[in-house]
């Protein structure tokens, strides 16, 4: 276009049109154009979003058929760098798997529709699939967290199917019965756990009435129940052995004992049950985990344990 302008300049605006009429009728008729940010295309076939152009290229997984893109670059091989306004997240797609697209409507951009904000840390029971988009479709499956493991659940939306999904910080979808949720915060100050026995039991760091991490786990067996009740932790040891009747262990690490009877917080590293029935009254947890309590709680500090 530079040298088109030149080529007015000098009077030759017939040679103009002639070289822009030929450049529309040689390019592809949705090639991008110098604002390529106003070029949208869509899908028409579940397609792969590529980390870059080349046959090395590492999948971010598939999108769906009829999913907008915002053109980012001029093609590179047989890709486009595009940008998904739905994840705000850029990627490459294959040239043959899009189409030419007026921008997205305003109902595709605003979805999906947020019911709850919630900006707190949960735990994934069993194992949690985690979706691109809030519908379960073999097209939008992005990976699996083990059970116990982490999911920051940001907020509570309405899905495709009108089901409500967990939309986690990274983008993701969850399903809730996938997700073990800490319970609400109390409105007071300081730090303090609370343990919910409900199945999965889970403990919950709580400072200045918002939720700062929690846990899955191993609570008390039958006629070794784990109490109910409000305690402090008592007594803190770093590495110990423990003797009773039935077990005999040691190095358990990360011990904060909240009843003089020997109840306590700690690592359980001879189970993996998180979240359920398993131990002398205790509650177990992950060696991550007890030693994240370790070193956030202290003597004095506020243990709630309720179902």
């Amino acid at each position: 276009m530079d040298g088109c302008r030149r080529l007015v300049r000098h009077g030759t605006r017939v040679l103009c049109i002639v070289l822009v009429l030929a450049a529309l009728v040689l390019a592809p008729l949705w090639a991008p154009v110098a604002r390529a940010d106003e070029q949208w295309v869509q899908t028409y076939v579940p397609t792969e979003l590529w980390s870059n152009p080349g046959p090395d290229a590492i999948s971010f997984g598939k999108v769906r058929a009829f999913s907008y893109f915002r053109l980012h670059s001029a093609q590179v091989g047989g890709r486009f760098y595009v940008y998904n306004p739905l994840t705000q997240n850029f990627a490459y797609l294959d040239a043959r798997a899009l189409g030419p697209s007026g921008p997205p409507p305003a109902d595709y951009l605003a979805r999906p529709r947020v019911l709850e904000r919630l900006n707190v840390p949960a735990r994934a029971v069993g194992t949690a699939s985690v979706w691109r988009e809030p519908i379960e479709d073999d097209e939008v499956w992005s990976h699996d967290v083990p059970h116990n493991g982490t999911l920051m659940i940001r907020d509570a939306v309405e899905g495709e199917d009108g089901e409500t999904w967990y939309r986690l910080a990274d983008g993701g979808f969850v399903q809730p019965d996938h997700v073990r949720m800490p319970p609400p915060a109390e409105a007071r100050g300081g730090r303090w756990i609370e343990v919910s026995l409900e199945s999965p039991t889970i403990v919950t760091a709580y400072e200045t009435g918002k939720v700062v991490y929690s846990a899955l786990a191993i609570h008390g067996t039958g006629g070794w129940e784990t109490p109910i009740g409000t305690f402090v932790v008592e007594r803190r040891v770093a590495n110990e052995r423990m003797v009773g009747p039935g077990y005999d262990v040691s190095g358990v690490l990360f011990t904060q004992y909240f009843t003089s009877a020997g109840h306590s917080l700690h690592y359980n590293y001879w189970s993996s049950n998180w979240g359920y029935a398993g131990s002398h009254g205790c509650l177990g947890l992950t060696y991550d985990d007890a030693l994240w309590f370790w070193e956030w709680a202290s003597l004095g500090t506020p243990v709630v344990i309720h179902w």
